[in-house]
C-alpha cells in the first residue's frame, strides 16, 4: 500500500497549491472546494496506510472518526473543528444552502476562504504525522 498512500499525499499537496492559486486568484469558492479536496486526500492517505480502505467517504467528520476509531489516532477537538469549517463551505458551495437569486460562489467570502485553506493546511499537517502503519 505504500505507493497508494504515496499518491494520496501527493494529489492532496497538489489539490493544496490549486487552493492557493484559487485564493490568490480571487475566486473564493474553488479554493474552498481545493482545500476540502486537500484534507480530505490527506486523511484517506492515512486511511490507506493503516487498512487500504477508503469506501469514497467525502463527508470530513466521518473520515476523521474513522481515523480516530480505526487508525487509533488522536483527532483533537481543534481538528475536528477544522472539518466542520471546510464541511460548512461545501455545505454552501454544493447548493445544499438555497438563496434565490445569489450563486454559491458570491456567498464565500477571502476570508472564509483563507480560513478553509489554513483548515486544510492543519488537517495535511497533522495526517503527515501520523504513525506509518505496520507493515503486514
Amino acid at each position: 500500500m505504500p505507493e497508494m498512500t504515496a499518491a494520496w499525499v501527493r494529489q492532496s499537496a497538489h489539490d493544496l497549491e490549486h487552493a492557493h492559486a484559487a485564493l490568490a486568484a480571487g475566486h473564493h469558492d474553488w479554493a474552498c472546494l481545493a482545500a476540502a479536496e486537500a484534507a480530505g486526500k490527506a486523511i484517506k492517505a492515512v486511511l490507506v496506510a493503516h487498512d487500504g480502505r477508503v469506501l469514497g467517504q467525502q463527508n470530513l467528520l466521518l473520515l476523521l472518526g474513522r481515523v480516530r476509531d480505526e487508525a487509533g489516532m488522536v483527532v483533537s477537538e481543534d481538528l475536528m473543528e477544522d472539518g466542520h469549517i471546510l464541511m460548512s463551505a461545501l455545505a454552501v458551495l454544493s447548493g445544499q444552502c438555497s438563496y434565490e437569486g445569489v450563486a454559491p460562489f458570491e456567498l464565500v467570502t477571502r476570508t472564509q476562504a483563507e480560513g478553509a485553506v489554513a483548515a486544510a493546511e492543519r488537517i495535511r499537517a497533522c495526517m503527515a504525522a501520523a504513525p506509518a502503519a505496520p507493515a503486514s
